[in-house]
């Protein structure tokens, strides 16, 4: 049986996937009159780019769920993914209204259905840009590095039978230098009671909805050179849930010279990263299967990475898991959102360095004091559902700018949340001299490093975006600078060798190198869009790779 919640896996799990009723009109009536797969967007080749959802329109879905409905069980429905504006119905009854295209929303259905089965109703609706919602590279006019938007269902949908009282989520926060876990099981009722914990060979009894610390007798460390993960169940009367964490501690330590750097348990280690939008040909924010989710992280760490920052999306649970198990940190972005970006402060910084103060957040498209509120709000949202992946090093939270205000503030809301993990506050540009980093985009000029005067760590989060120049008369494409396609693998190490290898002995933290794929019209990938081509040999990669770590 498929996985969709390895950090919370349920033996009576139902997903839902498949093909569903689906139809679109301007909202003036329900209308069924075609059919979808399942959690594919209309808009993806996988279900023949049937239709782009406008704003004002509406899209509805429909599935029959047979159902042979238990006494003392309760049934539990998940959307991993909805975008944007949801209204669910089960058997005509409404029943849960969800804002947000990259979280989840769940419901207890059991008031809802009766035995046999129940229909399954879901209104969906999407501003794209019309609005100021977190869209991250999605617009109805694709072009340069925006994306074409998709809308609706776009990842697992799943139906969960529980017991009358059960686990909801679990808490888990890694203490290296204590050789141990903090686990809190936190139930729906919130009304405690005794649970067993099974790890590493033992059975320790624990409390439900309290913080426990669980000691770890012979510790083994993850990292990328040895990912070891813990599995452990946690039981709480009949309810039993399985998931997994792992021993590390991410922070920035002085090194001998004096300088701030990245580290990892306790020793400094350079983040050699790429840029993973991920985005599919046919299906674009959705892999379609665990197996291309393996694929993509595996040669990621072929090719000599050790990190992967996943930019502006927020990715499925399986999808974090096997990037720990494959031992790859994540640099975790926010998904950026504010009215239209202006293109002209995301070019000017490119070219001249320059930033502006923050405060002036209506030039950096936040208009009001409401869309600041809801972009908190959905920082907050992210970060406590992405909390217990150990995987994840870093918090990325504004990117060149766009949707940018109070950066000092926000870093200390993240801290509050999540003092375990370091944070980019502003990725790019428009540096506001806070947090641990000086954080640098460079793709038109040589790299020069410079340290900074306040003895933050200096990272560089994006750089390269080389693509294979186009052949006269094709349809225009994206990159930052071209090659030939003979010289690409020459190019791509004399960055490597000019920008990055020479400045970690004098303090560079990281690298991030621009990208892993093509996305749409963008072409400055490692592989094509539909991953049949690597255009880059793995081995030259690797090489690179294995010169940074020398150093």
């Amino acid at each position: 049986m498929k996985k969709v919640r390895p950090d919370l896996e349920r033996e009576n799990t139902v997903i839902l996937n498949g093909i569903w009723e689906y139809g679109f009109n301007d909202g003036r009536c329900e209308i069924f009159d075609r059919k979808i797969l399942v959690p594919f967007s209309p808009e993806t080749e996988k279900n023949g780019k049937m239709h782009t959802l406008l704003p004002g329109e509406t899209a509805y879905y429909r599935l029959m769920v047979p159902l042979k409905k238990k006494e003392n069980k309760r049934y539990i429905l998940t959307f991993l993914a909805v975008d944007y504006q949801a209204r669910l119905f089960i058997n005509s009854r409404e029943c849960l209204r969800h804002e947000g295209g990259y979280l989840p929303s769940s419901l207890d259905i059991t008031p809802y259905i009766e035995d046999g089965g129940f229909e399954i109703k879901l209104y969906v609706k999407d501003p794209t840009d019309s609005s100021f919602i977190e869209r991250g590279k999605q617009t109805l006019k694709p072009h340069r590095i925006w994306y074409p938007a998709q809308s609706g269902i776009w990842s697992d949908v799943y139906l969960e039978e529980v017991e009358e009282d059960y686990i909801e989520k679990l808490i888990v926060t890694p203490d290296y230098d204590n050789s141990s876990f903090s686990i809190l099981p936190v139930t729906d009722k919130r009304k405690g009671g005794k649970v067993t914990v099974e790890i590493d060979g033992r059975v320790i009894e624990a409390e439900a909805d309290r913080m426990n610390t669980i000691k770890i007798e012979n510790p083994h460390p993850w990292s990328p050179s040895d990912p070891y993960i813990y599995h452990f169940k946690v039981k709480y009367g009949s309810d039993e849930v399985k998931s997994y964490t792992a021993l590390r501690k991410f922070s920035t330590i002085i090194d001998g010279n004096g300088r701030k750097r990245l580290a990892l348990n306790n020793s400094v280690l350079f983040h050699h990263g790429i840029l993973d939008q991920g985005y599919l040909k046919e299906s674009l924010m959705t892999y379609a299967s665990e197996e291309e989710i393996i694929a993509d992280l595996q040669m990621v760490k072929d090719m000599g990475f050790n990190m992967v920052r996943k930019h502006i999306k927020i990715e499925s649970p399986i999808w974090y898991y096997h990037a720990t198990r494959i031992g790859l940190l994540v640099w975790q972005d926010m998904v950026s959102g504010g009215s239209g970006y202006n293109e002209l402060l995301v070019t000017l910084p490119l070219f001249l360095g320059s930033f502006m103060k923050d405060t002036r957040s209506k030039a950096l498209s936040r208009r009001n004091e409401e869309e600041k509120a809801r972009y908190v709000s959905f920082i907050k949202e992210s970060i406590t559902y992405l909390y217990s992946v150990p995987c994840i090093a870093m918090w990325c939270i504004f990117n060149e700018g766009w949707g940018q205000f109070d950066s000092k503030k926000i870093l200390d809301i993240v801290l509050s949340l999540d003092s375990t993990r370091t944070v980019d506050i502003t990725s790019g540009w428009h540096d506001q001299g806070g947090g641990e980093f000086l954080s640098k985009h460079v793709y038109f000029r040589p790299y020069r490093f410079h340290s900074d005067k306040s003895g933050r760590s200096v990272i560089l989060s994006e750089f390269g975006g080389i693509g294979v120049k186009e052949e006269k008369g094709g349809k225009r494409k994206f990159t930052y600078r071209n090659a030939r396609k003979e010289e690409l693998a020459d190019e791509i190490e004399k960055y490597y060798m000019r920008d990055v290898i020479p400045n970690i002995g004098k303090g560079l933290s990281a690298s991030v190198y621009t990208q892993l794929s093509d996305v749409e019209q963008e072409t400055n990938g490692l592989v094509t869009y539909d991953r049949k081509t690597v255009k880059v040999p793995i081995s030259r990669m690797k090489k690179i790779a294995d010169e940074i770590f020398r150093r």
